[in-house]
């Protein structure tokens, strides 16, 4: 009967540590992005990017873990508009944060169209040192 127990209660708390995990990426992007991208996504018209349905993430897929990372100013465009407004660094991000935060956008926002790998993100961030 204890094993039973034991095993039950170990099974609850694992699957609150996978369950807490997965709504990391939204609580990164919450903190780290949405001020300026909106909760939505959808960015402010003519200033800043969307991110929800933006072609940008898929053309530039290789880029983006060091776009987080150390930010980006110049233009850019993004769904045939072009946008002229800095995005700043995140270093304090580590690699794990990065890849939750653009799985998040995968699954919340279909950009970019697959998913990201933690292995993507190092690589990624060792390119662009």
């Amino acid at each position: 009967m204890l094993l039973v127990l034991g095993v039950l209660g170990f099974g609850i708390v694992l699957a609150g540590c996978f369950t807490e995990r997965g709504k990391e990426g939204k609580l990164l992007y919450g903190r780290h992005c949405a001020n300026c991208h909106l909760d939505n996504g959808e960015g402010l018209r003519g200033v800043i990017p969307p991110l929800a349905g933006s072609d940008y993430l898929d053309k530039h897929r290789d880029e983006l873990a060091c776009l987080i990372r150390n930010g980006i100013s110049g233009p850019i465009e993004v769904n045939g508009r072009m946008y002229n407004q800095a995005m700043p660094a995140n270093k304090g991000l580590t690699e794990a944060d990065i890849t939750n935060i653009l799985n998040y956008l995968h699954s919340e926002f279909k950009s970019p169209s697959t998913r990201v790998s933690l292995d993507e993100v190092k690589t990624q961030l060792k390119e662009c040192l």
